[in-house]
């Protein structure tokens, strides 16, 4: 039995490596990244980025839960109910019409939908390393994907009007919502064991 469990990981492993590595379209092994390395990107592509919103993964076998799930590709917004159940995945061509009118999103969760709380709970802060707070009574919140290793310029700028377009939501009209960036990248936070790093 234990050997079973041995290989399924293996397996399982494996199968994150070539999801990651074709969704990331670069050929070279995945970096593990930190705070500052996080921080200087943000710097020099999204500098309207706050740190108060931006989180990570508080360990590897979250990351794992959620990419064998299919929640991480990127980039792309999730969304959740006043309730917390989750609504929709909005792609990109969709965002400019959902984001500038919330009456346009999906109000009817699924039967099977997660919680926005089974999320929160795996995720820190990218800086401090303490766990994300849910803010009570909103109407929505809305998880904005996004990585370094997408590498792709064009996706962090259009993830970055997205943001934009939601802030504008909370100051200029008033709505009551949560914005969470979640990064995707692997972490030095972690401290997997080098053999485990060596993986990736």
């Amino acid at each position: 039995m234990k050997n079973y469990y041995t290989k399924l990981l293996t397996l399982t492993s494996l199968m994150l490596f070539l999801t990651l590595k074709l969704n990331a379209q670069n050929e070279d092994r995945f970096k593990f990244e930190n705070s500052q390395t996080i921080e200087e990107y943000i710097n020099i592509h999204t500098p309207d980025f706050k740190d108060e919103d931006v989180f990570v993964f508080d360990d590897f076998e979250s990351f794992l839960k959620f990419n064998n799930d299919g929640y991480l590709a990127g980039p792309i917004i999730h969304v959740f109910n006043g309730e917390g159940a989750y609504l929709e995945d909005i792609e990109p061509h969709e965002v400019e019409k959902k984001l500038s009118n919330f009456k346009k999103i999906k109000n009817k969760p699924s039967k099977k939908a997660i919680l926005v709380g089974d999320w929160f709970n795996n995720l820190v802060n990218y800086k401090t390393l303490k766990p994300i707070i849910k803010k009570d009574k909103v109407d929505y919140y809305f998880v904005l994907n996004w990585a370094l290793f997408l590498k792709k310029p064009d996706n962090i700028k259009e993830l970055s009007k997205w943001y934009k377009v939601l802030q504008r939501q909370q100051t200029d009209r008033g709505e009551n919502i949560q914005i969470v960036l979640l990064n995707m990248d692997f972490q030095d936070s972690w401290n997997m064991s080098k053999e485990k790093e060596n993986i990736y």
